[in-house]
């Protein structure tokens, strides 16, 4: 008997060990095939949002929940699905915040008052958070940072890049893309190189976490 336990424990240990594995495995591909589900609308939705032509009212907005609504009739922001409808938060420090369970519910976005120097940052703060974070799969962000892949990192890229791409849509004052961009660039860089770390290299780790939640098996590794 007292040479049977130890066997009997190794197994036990090697066998949750495989079960884990396994089920983090299945877990990144029910991911992957629910966001490519996703992926053909949510391109739509980011292409008719990006048509929009709008001009806002002279002078900053004012801090009030009838200014977020007012940037989302402006701008065209539409809000999806999986969201509920932005709120001003006037404790909040940063110009915006999605949050959102890993697991089916509502993502809930805050703004606040640092988003209301002009129109524009509001509207490019408010299409930030609707318009990108609340279409990723924050399952997938998860899952991503439990394994090492910086999907936090890459989601807040993305989010970033958007502003940027659509600072003429908004008409984002030089400053504020200046500002974007140098954001971005120093809590988010993008990480270089090919060396291998751990499993992965560099550009496949980078690839796999943008394809899991932007559900676009196509994105090339920069």
């Amino acid at each position: 008997m007292s040479s049977f336990s130890p066997l009997l424990s190794a197994w036990s240990r090697n066998f949750i060990t495989h079960y884990r594995v396994v089920f983090a495995t299945g877990a990144i591909v029910a991911v992957m095939l629910h966001a490519h589900h996703e992926f053909g609308a949510k391109r739509a939705f980011e292409h008719a949002a990006a048509q929009v032509d709008a001009t806002a009212p002279a002078g900053p907005p004012p801090v009030t929940q009838e200014s977020i609504d007012l940037a989302m009739r402006i701008y065209g922001i539409e809000i999806p699905n999986s969201a509920d409808a932005p709120m001003l938060d006037m404790g909040m420090q940063d110009r915006g915040l999605t949050t959102r369970s890993p697991f089916m519910d509502k993502a809930k976005v805050t703004i606040g008052p640092a988003a209301f120097s002009s129109w524009a940052l509001l509207g490019s703060t408010i299409a930030h958070e609707v318009e990108v974070h609340c279409q990723q799969n924050f399952l997938a962000i998860y899952l991503m940072d439990l394994v090492g892949l910086d999907g936090t990192g890459t989601a807040e890229r993305q989010a970033y890049v958007h502003e940027l791409a659509n600072a003429h849509r908004f008409g984002t004052a030089h400053e504020d893309t200046r500002m974007i961009a140098d954001t971005v660039s120093f809590y988010y860089p993008e990480e270089q190189g090919g060396r291998a770390s751990g499993a992965l290299s560099i550009p496949v780790k980078a690839w796999l976490a943008r394809a899991l939640i932007s559900g676009n098996s196509s994105v090339i590794a920069q």
